[in-house]
């Protein structure tokens, strides 16, 4: 009973590490390195950027404001063009990366 609780709370944590928080075109259990394509916001030329940062740990603790809104205050800017997502996972340990363009 006892190998079955460890079992089934190891799973657990393996799923709930891993699970998805929206839909990603790219999607690796133990490792994952790429950049997706957010939304264009409006036709205003990039000549800033921002990033913001956020980092989950095993998916237990997560640390950080990764925002749009965040990425642009970082950047000084005020009229967002674009955006995009840089994530990497390496075994339960993820960053998550956005960047902002505008002006």
């Amino acid at each position: 009973m006892k190998k079955l609780f460890i079992s089934c709370a190891a799973l657990f944590v393996f799923l709930a590490v891993n699970a998805p928080v929206k839909a990603e075109s790219v999607y690796g259990f133990i490792y994952k390195n790429s950049t997706e394509a957010g939304e264009g916001l409006s036709n205003v030329a990039a000549s800033k950027k921002g990033s913001a940062t956020c980092t989950s740990y095993f998916g237990i603790v997560g640390v950080g404001s990764c925002g749009i809104k965040d990425a642009a205050k970082a950047g000084n800017i005020r009229t967002v063009s674009y955006y995009d997502y840089e994530t990497k996972n390496i075994l339960g340990f993820k960053k998550v990366t956005v960047n902002a363009y505008g002006q």
